[in-house]
């Protein structure tokens, strides 16, 4: 059954296979395709594709900080994209030209 919310997406990436699972078969990937410290051991998380950030309920503990504990580079990466984006405002904050911060004239009606 899909969520009681019918304009919810929250949980559509169970809904919607376990709605489906009578009409198209649905293959499981292997385990290290779709790693979650919640189910998976820190013995397998050197071998996993994908890492998912996922509500751990006997934690509750916030995704951003469990991103800075559980994935190594995360704290190089987020730095970087702050970096990005204090350079894209220091760049759009700049003083333009004159003739591009020119209306055209117009006549009042």
């Amino acid at each position: 059954m899909l969520s009681q919310d019918p304009n919810s997406l929250s949980n559509l990436d169970q809904d919607l296979p376990n709605s489906m699972i009578h009409n198209v078969p649905i293959k499981s990937l292997p385990q290290d395709w779709l790693w979650c410290e919640t189910w998976c051991s820190m013995e397998t998380k050197s071998t996993a594709k994908t890492i998912d950030l996922c509500n751990n309920p006997m934690t509750k503990e916030p995704k951003l900080t469990s991103a800075v504990r559980i994935i190594d580079e995360w704290v190089d990466y987020d730095n970087e994209i702050k970096r990005l984006q204090k350079e894209t405002v220091t760049e759009t904050s700049l003083p333009t030209s004159p003739s591009s911060t020119h209306t055209p004239s117009h006549q009042e009606l």
